[in-house]
């Protein structure tokens, strides 16, 4: 199992027959190219980080997997996407000094019409404090190669306004946002995980610093429900800057494990989702770059934890008609999710 991986992507998103297209959004608003491919190719890099969270008078602990930066290449037409990006070495030099991470990272941000879909599954062995310095000696980085993180779960949510608003042209670029709009989004959040690690996942150094000193393992299951709200700025209708925020206010189940003892706590922990996505865009081509950070929180009885998943990405996608033979053989990748 390599650090290098090779990533394989799906995403759905449903695409409506042309005939109903214009009547189903505001064309004034977008506009949608369900007869054309968009292909895209990009350079991602994704991530998953722990964090022991501080007191007031401590800073929180970083753990951090050294992933590779990947370059892509990948299509959609209708309903499918298929991303293919591998960590070539050329992209990834001199990243000895913080250890080595083994991951399968297999985030899908899948957006519809209507619904913004985020599944996460989270695989991730090997991590290093950071800044340089901590818990080490001041030209070092402290690395923990036996710490393991599980994290999966799934953030689903209506896109109220989705008439006006287009996700999809932001951060898949299948579709052209002309005007400015914002929408309420309503859903919910799911997930569950662990981390641990062969001996406590706090430095030794630290101990008299931090409440969760002695805790080896977390585990945790987190549901509930979600509001938020994603708005796209448009500038002279081909500059694009859109943001969104949901937050959600979950019931999370939590155990801490310390010296083969377990202790339980049942709390409510605010979870928070930022997307960002800003660049250029007509009814040809997309330039963007774009960003999703999930930030899980999770509480037991000796401190707070933190996961944060996200993906950052450079877009360049170009839209094109495949022909009538190909439509013809793509015909099934049309019809209604």
């Amino acid at each position: 199992m390599k650090k290098n991986w090779l990533m394989i992507v799906m995403l759905a998103g449903c695409c409506h027959a042309s005939a109903q297209q214009s009547k189903d959004h505001d064309t004034d608003y977008y506009e949608s190219y369900p007869d054309l491919v968009t292909a895209r190719t990009y350079f991602s890099q994704k991530f998953t980080n722990l964090i022991i969270k501080g007191s007031r008078r401590e800073e929180d602990l970083k753990y951090r997997p050294n992933t590779t930066l990947n370059y892509g290449i990948g299509g959609t037409y209708g309903w499918f996407t298929l991303n293919l990006a591998y960590g070539f070495s050329f992209l990834n030099r001199g990243n000895s000094s913080k250890g080595k991470t083994r991951y399968l990272d297999l985030q899908s941000h899948v957006y519809t019409r209507k619904m913004s879909i985020d599944l996460f599954g989270q695989f991730y062995k090997g991590f290093y404090l950071d800044p340089q310095g901590t818990a080490t000696d001041k030209d070092k980085y402290y690395k923990r190669p036996d710490i393991k993180v599980r994290h999966m779960g799934a953030a689903v949510y209506y896109i109220v306004d989705w008439d006006r608003l287009s996700m999809r042209a932001a951060m898949l670029q299948t579709e052209w946002q002309k005007k400015s709009a914002g929408s309420l989004l309503v859903g919910g959040e799911v997930y569950y995980g662990y981390s641990k690690g062969d001996s406590a996942l706090l430095p030794g150094l630290l101990d008299n610093y931090y409440s969760q000193d002695g805790v080896t393992k977390i585990r945790y299951f987190d549901i509930g429900p979600g509001i938020g709200y994603a708005y796209t700025y448009v500038h002279k209708e081909h500059f694009f800057a859109m943001g969104g925020i949901t937050g959600s206010l979950p019931i999370n189940f939590m155990k801490e494990i310390r010296d083969s003892k377990s202790d339980r706590k049942t709390t409510i922990s605010p979870d928070l989702m930022l997307r960002i996505g800003v660049g250029y865009s007509n009814e040809n081509f997309n330039i963007s770059a774009t960003f999703v950070n999930n930030m899980f929180t999770t509480k037991g009885n000796s401190g707070k934890y933190q996961v944060n998943t996200g993906n950052m990405r450079l877009n360049a996608a170009w839209r094109f008609d495949p022909g009538p033979s190909a439509k013809r053989t793509l015909k099934f990748f049309r019809s209604k999710v």
